[in-house]
């Protein structure tokens, strides 16, 4: 039996016995990105479903300046009310979604057939505000829309002379409009990689060292790459277990909520797939965590130059997550950043190339089989027990 083989026994046997780590990895790390994605999305739909079917109450300032408008809008649901002294506080207080200001010369504009104009307060950085947001002001453009058909009917005019063309828009994601909120994903499922290359690390190089159990090991007449490799394959075991817990977690979020009302789709299929998209990422990672494991003399400090790493690391991440943008050519080879990407056009539906499969493992194998030769020359070193 290899050297590597029993390495790898024995750390594996070891975390096993070490259930407070292991309590870490296995559910904090995987299945706390399941419920906190399965969670805002539950909520985001709620919040999506309530503000759309329930009546909204709408302050008005000068509400005398246009009954007839006004009485329109309730059959939208909207429920006129009296407007506070300060509208602009009141929407910063949260203490209106929405504030319409109706101005003295309303009424006279609209007769004399020139364009009145109202004013929509509201705080669009708030996700509620805005589904009330849009929902005033598309019930205010039908109503100006019947206005203006009703004025050149009069005329004798044909309303659907004045429409020059007609947009449609269709929507060609695969998810609809619902598939932004999976944006969050990509970002949950790495950073669950990380945390468990992170902690696995710190216990086994750092945390041996405090110990003192990494002295007899290295004792043992055996080539330190070994004990490296050996340790190193445990670790990319460990983040592998991770992350198909995190992935059977994500799946069986998606069978309890219904997805089909966000136009999302989790298939079991995508666990496969992202499985052995994202397995040359864990030996990357697990890679660069045991080379800044080995790096450092104390558990706290490993600690603190992996924890300052991972952020570091997931800096491309949460970019790809803001831009969307696209990846190609020689970007396919940066780790995490193709990565982020690619599990976004999975989960869309979209398939990938030769290129789009190839290039961000070969990267993410490359960068991992760097760290650990970096990772074998800090084992070689005389005072790397001490």
């Amino acid at each position: 039996m290899s050297a590597w083989v029993v390495v790898l026994r024995k750390e594996l046997r070891d975390l096993s016995r070490d259930r407070r780590t292991m309590s870490n990895i296995l559910i904090l790390g995987a299945l706390l990105g399941p419920v906190l994605a399965m969670g805002l999305l539950m909520l985001s739909m709620k919040m999506v479903a309530d503000e759309a079917e329930k009546t909204i109450e709408l302050p008005v300032q000068g509400a005398a300046h246009a009954p007839v408008m006004l009485d329109y809008l309730r059959a939208f649901r909207i429920q006129v009310t009296d407007a506070p002294e300060d509208p602009a506080a009141a929407v910063r207080a949260q203490e209106a979604e929405a504030v319409l200001v109706i101005p003295a010369q309303f009424a006279e504009r609209l007769r004399q057939g020139r364009p009145a104009e109202l004013t929509l307060l509201s705080d669009h950085s708030r996700t509620r505000a805005r589904i009330v947001r849009e929902r005033i002001e598309n019930a205010i453009q039908n109503y100006a829309s019947a206005i203006g058909s009703l004025r050149l009917s009069l005329r004798g005019v044909d309303p659907a002379m004045v429409q020059v063309m007609t947009l449609h828009d269709q929507d060609l994601s695969p998810g609809g409009s619902g598939a932004a909120l999976l944006s969050l994903l990509p970002y949950l499922l790495i950073i669950g990689i990380m945390q468990a290359a992170m902690v696995v690390a710190a216990d086994l190089t750092a945390g041996e060292r405090e110990r003192q159990s990494l002295e007899p090991l290295m004792a043992n007449p055996v080539a330190p790459e070994q004990l490296m490799a050996g340790k190193l394959v445990a670790n990319v075991l460990l983040s592998l277990v991770v992350l198909l817990l995190s992935l059977a977690g994500f799946a069986l979020g998606s069978r309890m909520v219904n997805l089909g009302e966000a136009g999302l789709e989790f298939s079991l299929w995508s666990i496969p797939v992202l499985l052995l998209l994202l397995a040359p990422l864990a030996f990357m990672f697990a890679s660069l965590m045991s080379f800044v494991g080995a790096f450092a003399r104390t558990v706290k400090e490993a600690q603190t130059y992996l924890s300052l790493l991972v952020l570091a690391a997931l800096m491309p991440s949460m970019l790809q997550m803001v831009l969307q943008t696209r990846v190609q050519d020689v970007q396919l080879l940066l780790p995490v950043w193709s990565h982020n990407y690619l599990i976004n056009e999975v989960l869309r539906g979209e398939s990938l190339s030769w290129g789009e499969w190839l290039l961000p493992s070969a990267g993410a194998l490359l960068a991992g089989l760097l760290f650990a030769l970096l990772a074998a020359r800090l084992y070689r070193r005389p005072g790397f027990i001490f």
